[in-house]
């Protein structure tokens, strides 16, 4: 017979295989959904300079003289002040009953929820800063290759190499309807282990279960933001674009100082920026009368016919 205490089973045998969770897939891999090629060090500040594409020059004469242009260009901040925390608590009449194996599995939880939280702020910046497309159409099975192929065309008249689509479930499945065996899934690559990712039309489309809900995040300036992203049905950009600059802070178990048991506890700082949001389209639906927004507070409303939040 098994003794309930609380919301915890003990005085029983626990078994060291843990059920999997319900976790969302994987969506930022380095190099392939964005980068940390900025990355030098443990600085809490990053600076990266971005340069104009309309620096272009033209023929002279052989033996012409050089012309020296000035020194111009735009610094933008990587600033590590997103700071994600999970401390777990193991009480002593739980941590008595399990193999060693579950309590490291307790530690991969933790980190777990701290790798959904950090996809979330992701998503949060990539929404916030890119740039919104014109294009509030629902896409479908029917109109998602037009519509596609009119994103990639407003990102390339602006020089930017779009080579990544994050995707809502509701528009990854029109994606795969419409693209049938032109659809090239990725069999040996790291993001395939946890997320639902492949080729079409010559970029990487990652399925983000994660889209829909309200984020938060602190921006570079330290300013706390929240982010609906319910109507966001995909964004595309060029992953050199978006920097994710990471810092492990702490990974532990120790005892409690407060009660009988352990703490598992982990934090990693991080920093998350759209560097250039000429690389980046943020296509959104116009939201229905009979949806609500999610996240708003009771004194904001949203104005259907301008789609914001007032």
């Amino acid at each position: 017979m098994a003794l309930v205490v609380g919301s915890a089973t003990v005085a029983t045998g626990m078994s060291p295989v843990v059920e999997g969770g319900l976790y969302a897939d994987e969506i930022f891999q380095d190099g392939i959904t964005f980068t940390s090629e900025h990355d030098v060090g443990n600085a809490g500040q990053i600076q990266v300079e971005v340069y104009s594409p309309d620096n272009s020059i033209e023929p002279k004469t052989p033996g012409a003289d050089f012309v020296n242009s000035e020194y111009a260009n735009t610094v933008v901040d990587i600033n590590t002040n997103n700071s994600f925390q999970k401390s777990q608590k193991v009480p002593a009449y739980v941590q008595a009953t399990m193999p060693t194996s579950v309590l490291l599995n307790k530690t991969w939880a933790v980190t777990e929820d701290i790798r959904i939280a950090r996809q979330k702020t992701g998503l949060a910046v990539l929404a916030t800063e890119g740039t919104a497309s014109g294009d509030t159409d629902a896409i479908t099975a029917a109109n998602v290759k037009e519509k596609v192929l009119a994103l990639r065309k407003e990102l390339r008249k602006k020089h930017a190499r779009p080579d990544v689509v994050i995707a809502s479930v509701d528009t990854y499945s029109a994606m795969l309807e419409a693209a049938g065996k032109d659809y090239t899934p990725i069999t040996n690559d790291s993001v395939v282990a946890t997320g639902r990712v492949g080729y079409w039309m010559g970029m990487l489309w990652v399925e983000a279960t994660l889209l829909g809900g309200s984020f938060k995040y602190n921006n570079a300036s330290g300013v706390a933001q929240t982010v609906d992203t319910s109507t966001i049905e995909l964004i595309m950009y060029d992953h050199m674009a978006f920097s994710i600059i990471d810092k492990l802070v702490m990974l532990r178990t120790i005892d409690n100082p407060n009660a009988a048991g352990a703490l598992v506890q982990e934090e990693v700082d991080s920093g998350f920026k759209v560097t250039n949001a000429a690389c980046v389209v943020v296509k959104k639906r116009l939201i229905t009368q009979d949806e609500s927004p999610v996240g708003l507070s009771d004194d904001e409303e949203f104005d259907f016919d301008d789609g914001v939040v007032k």
